[in-house]
């Protein structure tokens, strides 16, 4: 039996992720466009793990950094079996929500608040909450939170489809990502879904509220500044007369001629 601890080749990677040894190296020397280090290094400096082997002529990485790194990217389930892939087509998306491979310990910790995770996962066994300031949905397993992409946010943030999620996230009308993968997919929390449906009410009110008043009286009632009353816009309104005032007449240009 394989120990947390075992260095893994590149071979052995590729063997484990079921993938060719190309992509295994890709995955141990390509930055990322997106900036930061290749996906393995970026994994291992998440968990705090060192990985001095990785430098040798043969890189070799502990198991447990490669298995977080192929839970976290959707290669493997918590029970490190292989995760099937989500059929459709499109750019590759893993077929479940992924586990983030930093320790809980990373994020804030303070006054705690426990609750319990929603019905569904918790009757699959699959995650759970752990007392945080946040409550964080985690992976039951591993303790980990758990990372959400466009196949499975689109859903909890209320959307009518995956097509019209995304149109709304290219239009810029939906928050902005918890992160970007190492395989560089962007990828949100489930606080952060929920939080959005929360604020759905307040978004249409805004949407379909007036502008805002350019001030409000004594008694407190509103009012809003005409243009001739503007000073502003009285000043632009002189200005455009005396430009007026300086060019010559048709007349002139006549006798000028």
């Amino acid at each position: 039996m394989a120990r947390k601890d075992d260095l893994l080749t590149l071979n052995e990677i590729a063997d484990l992720a079921g993938v060719g040894k190309q992509a295994a190296g890709k995955w141990h020397n390509k930055a990322r466009k997106t900036g930061g280090e290749p996906p393995l290094r970026l994994v291992a400096k998440a968990m705090g793990v060192k990985i001095p082997e990785a430098n040798d002529r043969s890189p070799r990485y502990p198991r447990r950094v490669v298995v977080a790194f192929l839970q976290a990217v959707g290669y493997m389930n918590a029970d490190e079996s292989p995760m099937e892939r989500r059929e459709g087509r499109g750019k590759w998306a893993p077929a479940r929500p992924t586990i983030d491979p930093r320790p809980i310990g990373q994020f804030d910790t303070e006054h705690p608040e426990a609750e319990d995770s929603d019905a569904e996962e918790r009757d699959a066994g699959t995650s759970a909450t752990v007392p945080t300031r946040k409550t964080f949905h985690v992976d039951r397993s591993t303790g980990r939170r758990l990372r959400y992409y466009n196949a499975h946010a689109w859903q909890i943030a209320g959307f009518g489809s995956e097509n019209s999620f995304t149109s709304s996230r290219t239009q810029g009308r939906f928050v902005d990502p918890d992160g970007i993968d190492e395989l560089e997919r962007p990828y949100w929390f489930r606080e952060t879904l929920e939080e959005w449906v929360e604020g759905a009410e307040d978004r249409k009110a805004a949407r379909f509220a007036g502008p805002e008043p350019d001030g409000f009286t004594v008694e407190g009632q509103p009012f809003r500044l005409l243009p001739g009353d503007n000073y502003y816009a009285k000043l632009a309104a002189g200005q455009a007369d005396q430009a007026d005032k300086k060019k010559p007449s048709k007349q002139e240009g006549r006798k000028a001629t």
